[in-house]
Formats: C-alpha cells, structure tokens, sequence
C-alpha cells in the first residue's frame, strides 16, 4: 500500500521540486507559459507538497494579500498521479487556511477543473475570466 502525505514544502531542495513540477505541467503540458510560470508571489508563498514514497509528485501554493484574502494557485501534478493527490493539497491548505484564522480562500480555476472543486464544497463566484488565453472561474472554499 502506497503512502500519499500531504505538507508543506522544506527547505530550497523541495521548493525547486515544485517549480519543477509548475514547469512541467504549466509550461511543458499545457502550455500556459512560454518559459516560466514564476511570479512575484511564490517569494512569500507558503508552499505545499504531495508525496508519495519520499518523492514529490504535486504541489500547490497559498498566500494572504494585502487585503487579508487567502489565494491559492498553481495546483500542478505529475500526470500519472492526478485525483487524489490534488484533492489532498488542496484539502491541506484550506486546513491551513482555517487554522490561520482566514475568512476568504480564493482560487482562479481553470474551466476544466470547477467540478473538481466543487466536490470539495468550493463555490463559483462572479463570472469567468480569461487568464493565460483560457477560461478559469473565481471560486471560493467554504471555511
């Protein structure tokens, strides 16, 4: 039996194993990004990993903005390992997100993955929008 374990990242080691993960998915997959999907807020991110048999196979990121919303963002999973491991990181960080006092978690999902979040009891918020060139819907987690 396989141990999936869900934490947050440790040390520059893990964190370039999820920016490696981003790249491959982000950039390689799908092609959201020419190059890079690196932005100014991974610096102050908390940063999430799953693991299966000491090996980082997902990872997601969270972080609270000047007005006191909670984001998460950049949900990426290695290919043969998608559903549970994704469920799990984002079942974390609204775990954290709580514990942390948060009022508002936030999301901008791509189209493809809204029913995905609403079994986690995420709700759709406004209208969508493009970003990158495809279509994400706001949602929000209920905490």
């Amino acid at each position: 039996m396989s141990v999936l374990q869900c934490r947050e990242a440790a040390g520059p080691e893990e964190l370039r194993a999820c920016y490696e993960i981003r790249r491959t998915v982000f950039v390689e997959e799908q092609k959201l990004f020419e190059l890079d999907d690196r932005d100014e807020h991974d610096a102050h991110a908390i940063h999430y990993v799953a693991c299966l048999h000491d090996r980082i196979i997902g990872t997601v990121r969270i972080y609270r903005d000047s007005d006191g919303v909670w984001w998460g963002g950049r949900l990426a999973v290695l290919k043969r390992y998608r559903g549970r491991a994704g469920r799990l990181l984002i079942q974390a960080c609204v775990e954290r997100v709580r514990r942390e006092g948060g009022l508002c978690f936030r999301a901008h999902v791509q189209h493809d993955n809204i029913a995905f979040f609403e079994t986690l009891q995420w709700t759709s918020v406004g209208k969508p929008l493009l970003i990158c060139g495809r279509p994400h819907q706001l949602m929000e987690a209920i905490l």
